[in-house]
């Protein structure tokens, strides 16, 4: 029965893992410009993908994010990714951390999911900030943006899916590694 507890661990973190590379590539945020179309911008949590004419892209050239962004947020994946895939082999490996005994797949499944909210949190701010310091454009609603005067059009943003199953991701982690013992038994520490 224990070997089956185990497994079923297993799948949880494999399942949870699922649902944070799902986020990653679904977009987090996107806004239609009614002059311009749909998903002009698109937030993902590695950068902007636009479907701008190339007339339209001062819209946007102050608001990228530097060079590094997109290859550190890569790796950052990848880590969280090898963080579940080590969590998942290594059920009874201790470590010990101020006079206390932590199992390292638990610990490996808490940092990442603390890690992803931290992600997400900051994601939603920093885009907020951006979008109404370089385009004047509510983060979630209807805007108006200038296209160059005198031209205004309607620009409806908002929140995407993937940034809400990002918003369940990490928190959904954690709660794994809270009850990792619940499911595992104690005989697994």
């Amino acid at each position: 029965m224990g070997n089956t507890k185990v497994w079923l661990f297993r799948l949880l973190i494999i399942a949870c893992g699922g649902l944070l590379v799902l986020s990653w590539f679904l977009p987090w945020w996107a806004i239609d410009v009614y002059e311009i179309g749909k998903n002009a911008v698109v937030i993902r949590p590695w950068g902007l993908e636009t479907n701008l004419r190339p007339a339209d892209y001062e819209l946007i050239k102050s608001g990228e994010m530097p060079a590094f962004f997109a290859p550190a947020m890569w790796t950052y994946l990848g880590l969280c990714i090898l963080g579940l895939l080590v969590a998942v082999f290594i059920n009874n490996k201790t470590f010990r951390l101020k006079n206390k005994d932590f199992n390292l797949s638990g610990f490996l499944i808490g940092l990442i999911g603390f890690s992803y909210i931290v992600v997400v949190i900051t994601a939603v701010i920093v885009a907020a900030i951006r979008t109404g310091d370089f385009w004047e454009v509510k983060l979630i609603g209807y805007s108006f943006i200038s296209l160059g005067d005198p031209y205004v059009s309607g620009a409806e943003a908002g929140l995407k899916i993937g940034y809400w199953l990002a918003c369940a991701a990490g928190p959904l982690l954690m709660i794994l590694a809270l009850i990792r013992s619940k499911i595992i038994g104690n005989n697994h520490k």
